[in-house]
């Protein structure tokens, strides 16, 4: 679905330009016509130089290599030169032009910066825990990365991104019940030559970036990249200056490619990553104070935590009753002049109560500084070493059978800190500490006949990570101290050890019944086994368990499907109709802040497998020579959610209920005339939670989880793009200006539809860029502005406003921010 302009013979009007397509046609998409791939552009040697012109777009979202208007998939595919030319420098950003895509770099739970939340078609997974698989499937180079932090990363030589849209149950199988998203990276090349890269920017951004391929013999070929990146946060800590959101990685790679013979092929990869920052950007999204002070029967929890600990601080407009019986005493700070004669406590949990002042003793609103200002105190910060390696072996046994094995292993630790309050108080407090390694086996064996070709393969998966989590609360008074000054908290350790294995069967058929006529059917078997050592307690008393140290494992299974018949209309046009499945594992929650008895266990220790069942209905049609067009509508049915709900203030996974889904994409290419690319996509989404379960855990705050008509997080109703790019030439050189716009809807960041922490508005970016290339294509300058109107809006969001700490947090995106690099190759 896109264009690409190639270097050919290096002459003076060559020029690079590829992308994918999508977006306008409202109109369609309202008659129903929607959804589908977007595109990527393939070169073509006989495509005229510096000139737009439709390109065939191969994608693997099969696992064979096939012609994008020929794949009955919702596909959208961007190449290296299409993600450069749009500047889209992370993965973090792929969803400004991608319909239906949310990806973003903050899960506020992690409190790290390189931790993502993954949503397709409004299905993904919010927390970032170990014990909680991701909802989209995140593939680089054939490798399955299994855990949601280390996925947003910089986009640094890259030769493609494909994003498969709805379950992908067969052939990709695990954890991809929203989709996958699948990046390859650049494959050494047979001559010696590569690319450094230097940039500079807003908030004092400086990166740098090189790759070089060096043939080592006739037959084996090696490429090697170093990238590093460093930029001055947007957030600052008014209490000690510190900017949050900064960004300082360094990622280094070595690949080996080995030809010896005309049906073997061998790949060696390596990769490294490496971040340290100061923390992510989160602030202040609001308090749940209790009603009043004079309200008898005030909510048992909301605002308990700050209430605390603003009367231990000397809060004179607070107070806070301890759990007992009704009518127990209130408690005021000394010399407090706040009326509570007439307050009659009733029984049950703890009281609090914070008046609206600035006094700065008080916990309350005044600590919201803005989308820019955090007002937290306590220690936070972000780091991550990530690396792994992979052998991707080949074997043409003849032409129409192929082995393919891919073996790889990873080893990722990462660090997040955060004052999840971000007020000067001990609200609530988290220091993540994790590491773990996971390793992988592949096989496939592939068939390619004159009307049929198959795939038949086996996948195992193992991952062990061990979580080391320290949670401080402000929720004590008995003198217990962990924080500074007059702080009153207890300190719990969230321990856990994640110890997973999967293995999966899996084969596809494909056959064509006529020439224009063909079905494909496709069947996975997937068991896995969850396992869970939880070691948790208070700090106060560290030798009495929360709950029994132990291995906990629980075993899941599932038959996926997929079908879909495609029927050429003309040789230009293709029709198709599909149902798929997919499935994500259940497991076991593992936060906890107090000792658990068999109810506590039986109602909420182990949550279910969730499942989706989607029937799509698609075109994608080169209209004419100059204008392509994707499109598909479809329908998901989604039950047993898996959602977390806050019992006393730890957050558990629990199966929530049932959601449908509808909705479309429209992907669309238009080169009106070869100087001109006009491309864009739009995505439309109806969800609904058609049931939503009460959860009950006996004797424990429940806090309110979704509601019956709630939308799916991170599924805004409207999401469009449209970008315009013109290619000219002065005196040889080429230059390509660019305007790209994306549009959301508003967005809800939890199953709750807590606007707290949701962005409200709906909201509209505009990135603006200038490309400047040599005569000889040797070096080419890039100018632009990423989000040029300056648009405030919202990322993520946490709330726990409905439990005792009584706090939501927020991340914003970062604001407008100007950029100028320089690229050459040898």
């Amino acid at each position: 679905m896109n264009p690409t302009q190639t270097k050919k013979a290096r002459s003076p009007s060559a020029v690079l330009f590829s992308r994918k397509g999508l977006a306008v046609a409202v109109t369609i998409a309202l008659q129903g016509g929607l959804t589908s791939p977007g595109a990527s552009a393939q070169t073509d040697d006989t495509q005229s130089q510096g000139k737009y012109k439709l390109e065939t777009i191969e994608v693997t979202a099969r696992k064979v290599t096939e012609n994008l208007q020929e794949v009955p998939i919702s596909v959208t595919s961007f190449n290296g030169d299409a993600l450069e030319r749009r500047q889209i420098s992370g993965t973090d950003d792929i969803g400004k032009i991608t319909p239906n895509l949310q990806f973003t770099n903050n899960a506020p739970l992690a409190g790290n910066n390189n931790s993502s939340v993954v949503f397709i078609r409004g299905v993904g997974q919010i927390s970032s825990r170990a014990n909680t698989d991701p909802g989209v499937g995140l593939y680089i180079d054939d490798v399955y990365m299994g855990q949601s932090v280390g996925g947003t990363m910089e986009m640094r030589d890259i030769e493609s991104v494909q994003v498969l849209r709805g379950p992908q149950g067969t052939l990709f199988g695990r954890n991809t019940i929203g989709g996958a998203v699948i990046i390859n990276t650049q494959q050494p090349g047979d001559e010696f030559g590569g690319k450094v890269k230097a940039g500079i920017g807003s908030d004092s951004l400086l990166e740098l970036s090189g790759a070089v391929d060096i043939p080592l013999a006739d037959d084996l070929f090696s490429r090697f990249t170093l990238g590093t990146k460093k930029q001055d946060g947007y957030v600052t800590r008014a209490y000690d200056g510190l900017d949050l959101g900064d960004t300082n990685n360094t990622t280094a790679t070595a690949k080996f490619l080995y030809e010896p013979a005309g049906n073997f092929t061998a790949k060696l990869n390596f990769d490294y990553t490496e971040a340290d920052e100061n923390g992510s950007p989160l602030v202040f999204a609001g308090y749940n104070n209790n009603n009043d002070v004079n309200e008898t029967g005030a909510a048992a929890n909301p605002g308990w935590f700050a209430a605390n600990q603003s009367v231990a601080a000397g809060c004179s407009d607070a107070w806070v009753a301890l759990p007992g019986p009704p009518g127990r005493p209130v408690t005021t700070a000394e010399g407090s002049a706040l009326d509570v004669s007439g307050l009659v406590t009733v029984g049950g949990g703890p009281r609090g109560y914070v008046g609206e002042n600035t006094d700065s003793a008080c916990a309350n609103n005044q600590w919201n500084s803005g989308p820019f200002t955090s007002n937290g105190t306590a220690e936070v910060g972000s780091e991550l070493k990530n690396w792994g390696t992979s052998l991707h072996l080949e074997y043409a046994i003849n032409s129409d059978l192929q082995l393919k094995s891919v073996t790889a292993y990873r080893d990722l630790a990462w660090t997040g800190k955060r004052d999840a309050d971000n007020t000067p108080f001990t609200i609530l407090h988290t220091d993540f500490d994790s590491s773990g390694d996971q390793f992988s086996q592949e096989l496939q064996l592939t068939y390619t006949g004159d009307d049929l070709s198959a795939i038949a393969g086996a996948f195992y998966y193992t991952e062990k990570v061990t979580d080391i989590l320290t949670v401080q609360v402000g929720d004590r008074g008995d003198g217990f101290t962990c924080g500074e000054g007059t702080n009153r908290c207890h300190l719990d350790s969230d321990n856990n050890i994640t110890d997973n294995e999967a293995m999966a069967y899996f084969a596809q058929a494909t056959y064509d019944f006529t020439d224009k006529l063909a079905g494909t059917f496709g069947i996975r078997y997937t068991s896995e086994t969850k396992g869970s050592i939880p070691d948790q307690f208070n700090y106060a008393d560290p030798d009495t368990k929360y709950l029994e140290k132990k291995l906990y494992e629980h075993d899941f299974s599932a038959t996926t499907v997929a079908a879909n018949l495609s029927y050429t209309v003309s040789k230009d046009t293709m029709v198709y109709t599909s149902y798929s499945e997919g499935f994500k594992g259940g497991g076991w929650n593992s936060t906890f802040n107090f000792a658990l008895e068999q109810s506590d266990l039986d109602a909420g220790h182990l949550f279910d497998q969730e499942e989706v069942k989607t029937y799509e209905l698609g075109f994608k049609s080169d209209i004419t020579s100059e204008f392509r067009l994707n499109g598909a509508v479809f329908s998901s049915d989604y039950s047993n959610l898996q959602f977390s709900y806050r019992v006393f203030i730890a957050p558990w996974l629990f199966n929530a209920g049932k959601a449908s889904i509808d909705g479309a994409e429209l992907e669309f290419t238009w080169i009106p005339h070869d100087n001109w690319i006009i491309e864009g996509g739009l995505g439309y989404l109806d969800t609904s939670i058609d049931e939503a379960v009460q959860i009950e855990v006996p004797g424990r705050p429940v806090s309110a989880g979704p509601a019956e008509g709630n939308q799916l997080p991170f599924a805004p109703e409207l999401q469009g793009n449209i970008g315009i790019g013109y290619y000219g030439e002065i005196d040889g050189y080429g230059i390509q200006p660019r305007i790209d716009i994306s549009y959301s809807d508003p967005v809800y960041f939890d199953a709750a539809n807590t606007e707290a922490i949701a962005q409200n508005d709906a909201y509209t970016l505009v990135d603006i860029s200038v490309v400047i290339e040599s005569p000889d294509m040797d070096w080419k300058v890039a100018l632009g502005i990423n989000n040029a109107t300056d648009e405030i809006y919202r990322v993520s969001g946490n709330s726990s406003l409905g439990s005792g700490s009584g706090y939501a947090e927020a991340a914003y995106a970062r604001p407008r921010m100007v950029f100028a690099n320089l690229s050459y190759e040898f």
